[in-house]
C-alpha cells in the first residue's frame, strides 16, 4: 500500500504530515496489518517566502506612519493581524499557483516526486491520496483537468491505471482519495472544473469502487462539501462528505469573533486530529461501516 500526502497553502516544512502518519502507523501496528509506504509530497519551496506580499504592505504602512506620525496606523488600517494571516496563510500561495507558470512548476515538482516514490516502491500497486487545502485543488488538476500531454499532470496520471492511455509499463491502482479542508467548491467556476472526467474514471472500476472522503471541520471556513457541486448522485464513485462537528459553546456565543481568532488554526489542524486519523484509516482499509456513518462526529473541546 502506498500513501501519498499533499500539503496545503503556506506550508514551508516537509514534516507537515508527521502527526497523522504516526497515528496511522500506530493504528496499522495495533491491527497487525502491514505498514504502508508513506510519502509527504513537498512543493512549498516553489512558491518562496510566505511573507513576500505582506512585506510590501508593511513598507507602505511604515511610509504612512512617517508622513503622519500623529495618526495611529490601527485607525486607518483595521485587522492587521487577520489580514496578514489571510495573505501569508492562504491567498498568496493560491494566487501564485493559479498563475500558469508557477502552477505548472508545482505540478512538475509533485509529478517528479510521485514518479520517484513509485520507483522506490516497485512492488506496491495500491495507491491512496491524502490532500489538504490547496493541494486538493492541485490534486484535481493532476488527475482530471484538461491538460495536454506536455503538462506535468500527464506524467502523474500516466502511471495510474484507467486515467490515460500511455506506454508506461508500471501502473498503480488508485484506491482512495481523502481531502481535508477542501476549497475546491470555491475554485469550481474560476477553474472551470468539469466533473465528467472524475465520473468517467470512477466508471472504470469493477468490484470495489474508488473511494473519496471529503473531511470538513465545523470551524474551517475554507472547507466545503462537494457532492452537489460535482453532481455526484448516481455515480460509480463511493463519495462521502464527512462533517466533523464540535460542541464549542464559546464559538457559538461569540460568533464572528471566534471565526476571526481561529481563521488559520482551524484550517490547519487536520494533520494533528485523532478524528481525522480515524477517517483516513477507514478510507485506507476500506472500512465502509465507519465511512458511511451518517451522523456528524460531535465532541466537546478541541478538534484534536
Amino acid at each position: 500500500m502506498l500513501v501519498w500526502f499533499m500539503h496545503g497553502a503556506s506550508v514551508r516544512r516537509s514534516g507537515y504530515a508527521d502527526p497523522l502518519r504516526d497515528r496511522l502507523i500506530a493504528d496499522f501496528s495495533d491491527r497487525g496489518l502491514t505498514l504502508p509506504e508513506f510519502y509527504s509530497s513537498y512543493w512549498g519551496e516553489e512558491l518562496g517566502s510566505t511573507n513576500e506580499i505582506w512585506d510590501y504592505v508593511q513598507q507602505d504602512l511604515e511610509a504612512f506612519k512617517w508622513d503622519y506620525p500623529q495618526i495611529d496606523i490601527d485607525d486607518v488600517f483595521h485587522y492587521r493581524q487577520r489580514r496578514e494571516q489571510l495573505i501569508t496563510g492562504f491567498f498568496q500561495d493560491i494566487f501564485k499557483y493559479l498563475s500558469s507558470q508557477q502552477g505548472r512548476e508545482i505540478r512538475r515538482t509533485v509529478a517528479m516526486q510521485f514518479l520517484n516514490f513509485l520507483t522506490d516502491n516497485p512492488y506496491d500497486e495500491d495507491l491512496h491520496l491524502v490532500a489538504h487545502s490547496l493541494s486538493s485543488v492541485i490534486l484535481w488538476d493532476l488527475l482530471f483537468s484538461d491538460y495536454g500531454t506536455s503538462d506535468p499532470a500527464y506524467y502523474f496520471r500516466s502511471v495510474i491505471n484507467g486515467l490515460v492511455d500511455s506506454p508506461n509499463k508500471r501502473k498503480v491502482k488508485l484506491r482512495s482519495i481523502t481531502t481535508l479542508g477542501c476549497p475546491l467548491l470555491i475554485f469550481k467556476q474560476m477553474m472551470n472544473v468539469n466533473d465528467q472526467p472524475l465520473k468517467t474514471f470512477a466508471s472504470t472500476y469493477s468490484g470495489t469502487a474508488l473511494r473519496w472522503i471529503n473531511v470538513i471541520h465545523a470551524s474551517d471556513i475554507f472547507a466545503y462539501p462537494l457532492r452537489s457541486s460535482l453532481n455526484l448522485e448516481d455515480t460509480d464513485l463511493f463519495f462521502r462528505d464527512r462533517y466533523l462537528g464540535e460542541r464549542n459553546f464559546l464559538k457559538k456565543s461569540i460568533g464572528d469573533v471566534a471565526m476571526a481568532l481561529g481563521l488559520i488554526a482551524d484550517h490547519t489542524s487536520y494533520w494533528r486530529s485523532a478524528r481525522v486519523s480515524k477517517l483516513v484509516m477507514a478510507n485506507l482499509i476500506g472500512d465502509y461501516e465507519e465511512l458511511s456513518g451518517n451522523s456528524p462526529i460531535l465532541e466537546f473541546g478541541e478538534f484534536d
